[in-house]
């Protein structure tokens, strides 16, 4: 098969995969794709079943059941006046997912393309029914209305992307299966849980985006202090490989993604470092140089750029250009296109990066964890085991995209010292276990 798009054209910078964000609309409503990525996951919808007749339909059932029909009146408000009933189960969220005919309208863009994103890092993994524990007797009622109105949906709902950053979707499975098997804390902390992975994403995506020669991207490092420590200048790594990297980095996100948009074949999205290797397997490839490089040629004809550049002599000087040409046509921030970049970095920050990116006076801004993110970062990365040796997790935390340098872990295990969750067997860091607190 044709490794790229068999018509390549010269069009308007174009975006409409891999990236959660666009230059405006990106107002999330977190847990209505809580909702999308539960139902995705389970391989479950609700479909044309409002929540006002699941209310009916319980209360036709219990009153039934109930030696007091008035008692009725009180469950109502226990459970439906404030919505508590999602604190039940995991499976009642799926009716903030609903939609009846395309979910991108009904539910709105911008909630579609974050579940596009989890439902691709989740690949073709799936979970049995979390399991509701712990359950009263009229909650199980309940639950057992819901599971008699849910439709199997086997059939993602969602374009088809190749995972970007397959460690991080490892990384993310493992988690889903983790917190499916706490139900109360999947409730609890799946929300949380889907920011701290759209921020992992995004930001290892940005630092992953021109490492495509390589193959499969891996883990890069990007440090972040703990909200208890000070921002001084002595630390080295924060400020130089932590949100100073990241804001650089992600200011190429929007250029080289539409740049790709242009390579990509009907079937399945794939990542840029995918393109590539394919590109330079193919069979035919002095076909394949022609017609990139004539592509090229037109791409900086149009832009103005580069109007003597020589035809590149290979696949990898040609997807060197081609990167090339992509940044270079926003590089004047002055210019519409630079405008338009610069909105896209603004929008990341703000509506996806916020809650980890912190002032810290002449410090200037660093990449912060506080005590909740610490938390469930921890029990997400001790997951299914009891407990982790403290170099262990360190490694779980970098899988996941966040790096700690010397000073940062010393105050982690004071933190989880005060916390009662950690084993010294003796003065070395290599002896240190810690548990996780679910």
């Amino acid at each position: 098969m044709y490794p790229i798009s068999e018509t390549l054209k010269v069009r308007n910078n174009f975006l409409d995969s891999y990236l959660p964000v666009r230059k405006k609309g990106n107002d999330f409503d977190w847990e209505l794709i809580t909702g999308l990525v539960l139902s995705h996951a389970l391989k479950k919808q609700i479909r044309q079943y409002e929540f006002d007749q699941f209310q009916e339909d319980c209360k036709a059932r219990l009153i039934k059941l109930l030696d007091d029909p008035g008692f009725w009146d009180v469950l109502q408000r226990m459970y439906f006046s404030n919505k508590d009933i999602y604190k039940i189960s995991p499976l009642f969220l799926l009716f903030k997912a609903q939609f009846k005919g395309s979910g991108k309208v009904d539910l709105k863009a911008a909630n579609w393309r974050l579940g596009t994103l989890f439902a691709n890092l989740l690949e073709s993994f799936s979970l049995q029914d979390p399991v509701s524990d712990k359950l009263n007797f009229i909650e199980q009622e309940m639950l057992e209305i819901l599971n008699g109105k849910l439709k199997i949906s086997e059939k993602s709902s969602f374009n088809i992307e190749q995972p970007y950053l397959p460690y991080l979707a490892d990384a993310f499975q493992k988690d889903m299966k983790f917190l499916a098997a706490h139900p109360q804390y999947m409730l609890q902390e799946l929300v949380n849980t889907l920011k701290v992975y759209s921020f992992a994403y995004c930001a290892q995506l940005a630092l992953n985006i021109r490492d495509w020669k390589n193959g499969e991207p891996k883990s890069k490092p990007l440090f972040f202090i703990l909200d208890t420590e000070r921002a001084s200048s002595e630390r080295t790594k924060v400020h130089q490989y932590g949100y100073k990297l990241f804001s650089a980095h992600s200011e190429q996100l929007f250029p080289i993604l539409s740049a790709l948009e242009v390579l990509q074949r009907e079937d399945e999205k794939r990542p840029l470092w995918q393109v590539y290797s394919d590109s330079v397997k193919f069979s035919d490839q002095q076909s394949l140089l022609s017609d990139l490089n004539q592509y090229l040629k037109a791409f900086a004809d149009d832009r103005k750029l580069f109007p003597t550049a020589p035809p590149a002599e290979n696949i990898e000087v040609a997807f060197d250009r081609l990167q090339i040409v992509a940044l270079e046509q926003f590089k004047d921030e002055k210019t519409e296109r630079g405008g338009v970049n610069r909105r896209y970095v603004k929008e990341l920050e703000s509506q996806i990066c916020s809650e980890f990116i912190k002032s810290r006076g002449r410090a200037g801004r660093v990449l912060m964890l506080n005590q909740d993110q610490l938390l469930l970062l921890t029990n997400l990365s001790i997951g299914m085991n009891e407990k982790l040796r403290l170099h262990e997790l360190m490694m779980e935390f970098e899988q996941r995209g966040f790096y700690l340098d010397n000073q940062s872990r010393q105050a982690l295990v004071s933190f989880y010292e005060r916390m009662g969750n950690v084993e010294r067997m003796s003065d070395s860091g290599d002896a240190v276990y810690v548990r996780k607190t679910v």
